[in-house]
Formats: structure tokens, C-alpha cells, sequence
């Protein structure tokens, strides 16, 4: 199903990952927060990259979701690590960033396909 040119996914993806990045910030209870901040670090950034591929095979599609957003997140924390600004808000911060991105990158295949 499509909105406009926009599948529902991609925008499902993107909203996600900006409202599970703000409550992760505000607060949940800690069991709530920890399945919040698995989604908002691992597996949004993850799958919202994977859709970027062509890969169609569901074994190596959930594989690659799990290895690109942790490579994403093993980037975003050694880079803010070095240029000493680490904060897991931040991380979270940047990591919805990048899923948002990937998703606009995506909507932009989908509107010219």
C-alpha cells in the first residue's frame, strides 16, 4: 500500500524511529526503555538500511538488518567516542537521525520507480 508515492513501511519506519527515540529520552520503565532502546538502536536504523538493498531472501534480509545497524551503531559510538561527545542520548539522537535519512532515502527510490 502506498501514500502517494511513499510506501506505508517507509513511513512507518520513519515515524518510529522519531517517537521511540523521544520516549527512550523521557523515560520509560526500565523493561519498557530497554525494548525501546533495542528498537531505536539496532533494528529501525537496521531495517530502514536494509530496504536500501535489493536482497528478497528473508533469512539474509533479517540477517542484514541485525549486522547493518549494529555496524551503524558501532560507527555512530566510536566516532562520538573519539571526538569525546559520547552520551547515550546523543547516540539515540543519532541513530533515529540515520533511520529517518535511510527512510527519506528510501520514499526517494520508491517516487522514482
Amino acid at each position: 500500500m502506498n501514500i502517494g508515492s511513499i510506501s506505508r513501511l517507509t513511513l512507518a519506519l520513519g515515524l518510529s524511529a522519531v517517537a521511540l527515540s523521544l520516549i527512550t529520552l523521557v523515560g520509560l520503565p526500565t523493561p519498557l526503555q530497554t525494548i525501546a532502546a533495542i528498537a531505536v538502536l539496532v533494528l529501525l536504523p537496521g531495517h530502514a538500511l536494509a530496504r536500501l538493498t535489493q536482497v528478497t531472501d528473508l533469512a539474509l534480509g533479517a540477517l542484514l538488518v541485525l549486522a547493518l545497524g549494529l555496524a551503524a551503531l558501532t560507527a555512530v559510538s566510536t566516532a562520538m567516542f573519539y571526538l569525546a561527545v559520547w552520551s547515550w542520548q546523543a547516540c539515540v539522537v543519532s541513530m533515529g537521525v540515520i533511520t529517518v535519512l535511510a527512510c527519506m532515502a528510501r520514499a526517494r527510490q520508491e517516487a522514482t520507480s
